[in-house]
């Protein structure tokens, strides 16, 4: 009685020749939400800003990062400038909450000197005070752009808090432009340091250490103003 020969288990895994190996099969393609992705895309365009500065948006280079295809960066972006757009709109958002929730959880108005760091923060060690101006410089940038409206909403909320302070400590109410300029100083200094500051305070001897406290001296500054009342 005959019988049918099987295949044993190596012959099978290697293509029925001996020490012949097929390639293995390509692996699972990983599904993301859109959100996820375009998450993970701007997380990878923001990490490349902030060492490379704007000329590190290249969407071949996000999309290795990644680990997806240029045509993915595309279809969720629609072109760089749509992902330089979206990025702007993620810092500009992240920079407003940051901020504000600091000053929700603050103490007396003058607290709000504490967290110059977070504008330093954001603006400078993410690399987004070097794209807002290179969107200026370039004629990219419009009154479209959520840029326009994160001054005007800080400057309310700082102002509101210490209105706040005044009237539980019975102080004169500060004036709206002294919180304006306040706010204005702030990101100038910010936006500067982003800018030249780094090169400025190498040639002037000071490491990374002194940065820091350059930026703890500029918050009392700030802090010994609010506190003044004036």
């Amino acid at each position: 009685m005959s019988s049918v020969a099987k295949n044993p288990p190596e012959v099978a895994e290697t293509g029925g020749k001996a020490g012949e190996t097929l390639p293995k099969p390509a692996a699972k393609r990983v599904r993301r939400t859109a959100e996820e992705a375009r998450r993970l895309i701007l997380d990878a365009a923001e990490e490349r800003l902030a060492r490379q500065g704007p000329e590190g948006l290249r969407l071949q280079d996000i999309a290795r990062d990644v680990g997806i295809s240029h045509p993915a960066i595309l279809h969720h972006f629609e072109s760089r400038e749509g992902l330089v757009r979206a990025l702007i709109g993620r810092a500009n958002r992240q920079l407003r909450d940051t901020l504000l929730s600091a000053l929700d959880g603050g103490g007396k108005g003058g607290d709000t000197a504490y967290h110059i760091g977070h504008v330093f923060e954001a603006l400078s060690d993410r690399g987004t005070a070097r794209l807002f101006s290179w969107m200026l410089l370039t004629g990219r940038a419009n009154s479209d752009q959520p840029v326009n409206n994160v001054m005007s909403e800080i400057v309310d909320a700082i102002q509101a808090r210490r209105e706040s302070h005044a009237r539980q400590t019975g102080e004169p109410v500060p004036d709206r432009e002294d919180t304006l300029f306040i706010a204005m100083l702030a990101a100038s200094a910010a936006f500067g340091e982003a800018i030249i500051g780094r090169q400025l305070a190498e040639s002037a001897g000071l490491d990374q250490d002194g940065l820091k406290r350059f930026r703890l001296w500029f918050a009392r500054l700030v802090k010994d103003h609010l506190d003044s009342g004036k």
